[in-house]
């Protein structure tokens, strides 16, 4: 029996910290010592357990624990999750053997998708870190700097906050705005709480034969979005849809990380028209740009989903490249559980978003959206653009990211657990 990891499904945290590492040591034996090694300081870190301080005799040597949260054990941990992903390079470095494998698991394709990082590695394994504490999110880093250096390198980190909201961690869809002003996850997933959302977001090796296959890309073909020739056309290189999962997989969930940020100057110059109508969406009210400017409106369905032809919302707006609301695209949606980045910066502030998202799978949800939809200048119809937001009025500068699969735990009340598959003999 597995369960899902924490992290996930929970109300976010104040605070995140992100945490890509290397293994140092990339033999199947070491890269397992390494993740034993990483499993004792997360139960430690979720125990509230601290090393002892050394004794005032013993001062000629440097003091076991590093001491920003005191020296006090179980110390409130502010609602701490740490959630583990491992990479395909990870896996490879554990030994998997290829059967054994999260069948959509691969290295994030940053061509493929039109980014050019910063930096570029995904690293062996990422950190989910969310606390209501900062401090207690730098501790988990710290400790595994400290007592897992030989064995894990940090390649790279990012910090996020929580949405503003006047109940601290919890905003809600009603309250929470991203960065340009505009609420934020309102159409989002409910996994905790809608039975056929949690389908989407977490494997289920016996449902794998339902997931939604590719639009057909030969001309004359007839899929969901009607023929190639008078409807969209989509990439010919659309990474296959799985067609099976191990059973070690059941529970666990894929998820994609992708750090950017942007310049909100120019954005903050653009007459609230201009940006309701890249976004989709009245900028106050937060109901679709094709419904009455009232909050009232806020969670109903926008026109264009009974009218296609209604492009009141424009058809390279946001909301309707990423969820156009026809035939299958509700097996396309998932869960985004991200942080806004605010942080300091030469010359002004750093603001952006860690896009973080939970899936079933990676090739029918996140990389169709970025790809079929977002990133498809003939998505919703031929010639109707790039996203507008994204790509033309609020460009991105990536920093980083990947893929990872998210594996589930073998004790419920024991989230170090992780449920990884053998060596390959």
């Amino acid at each position: 029996m597995s369960f899902r990891q924490a992290g996930i499904t929970n109300r976010s945290p104040e605070h995140l910290v992100l945490a890509a590492l290397d293994f140092v040591d990339r033999s199947p034996t070491g890269a397992r010592t390494a993740i034993a090694g990483l499993a004792n300081v997360v139960q430690r870190e979720l125990r509230s357990d601290l090393d002892p301080p050394n004794p005032p005799a013993n001062k000629d040597v440097p003091s076991e624990e590093t001491g920003e949260l005191g020296f006090n054990e179980n110390y409130d941990r502010a609602h701490l999750t740490i959630t583990m992903g491992v990479s395909s390079t990870g896996l490879d470095a554990l030994g998997v053997a290829p059967e054994e494998r999260p069948a959509d698991l691969r290295p994030i394709p940053w061509g493929q998708l039109g980014d050019n990082p910063q930096n570029p590695a995904s690293g062996d394994v990422v950190l989910q870190i969310c606390s209501d504490d900062v401090y207690v999110c730098e501790h988990v880093v710290r400790r595994v700097e400290e007592e897992q250096g030989e064995a894990l390198r940090v390649i790279w980190t990012q910090i996020g906050s929580q949405r503003y909201t006047g109940r601290p961690g919890r905003a809600s869809r009603e309250e929470g705005r991203a960065l340009i002003g505009f609420l934020d996850g309102t159409s989002n997933l409910n996994p905790r709480r809608l039975e056929e959302d949690k389908r989407l977001v977490f494997v289920d090796p016996d449902a794998v034969g339902g997931y939604p296959p590719h639009p057909p890309t030969q001309p004359g073909a007839t899929g969901p979005y009607g023929t190639t020739t008078t409807g969209p056309i989509f990439p010919a290189d659309l990474t296959p849809v799985p067609t099976s999962e191990p059973e070690w997989t059941r529970h666990g969930t894929y998820m994609t990380v992708r750090v950017s940020t942007f310049d909100t100057t120019p954005w903050d110059d653009r007459t609230q028209d201009e940006q309701e109508l890249a976004v989709g969406r009245f900028k106050v009210s937060g109901a679709s740009r094709d419904l009455q400017d009232e909050s009232r409106f806020l969670n109903a369905e926008p026109a264009y989903v009974a009218n296609q032809g209604n492009v009141d919302v424009p058809l390279d707006a946001h909301t309707r490249k990423a969820n156009p609301r026809r035939s299958d695209d509700a097996q396309r949606r998932l869960f985004r559980r991200g942080y806004p980045v605010v942080g300091a910066a030469p010359g002004g502030m750093q603001r952006g978003l860690a896009f973080i998202s939970f899936a079933r799978s990676i090739s029918t949800q996140f990389e169709f959206i970025f790809r079929a939809w977002l990133r498809n200048p003939d998505f919703p119809q031929q010639g109707a653009g790039l996203d507008r937001l994204l790509f033309n009025v609020l460009p991105e500068t990536v920093l980083c990211g990947g893929y990872y699969f998210v594996p589930p735990v073998r004790k419920s009340n024991e989230p170090w657990t992780w449920a990884l598959p053998d060596t390959a003999a």
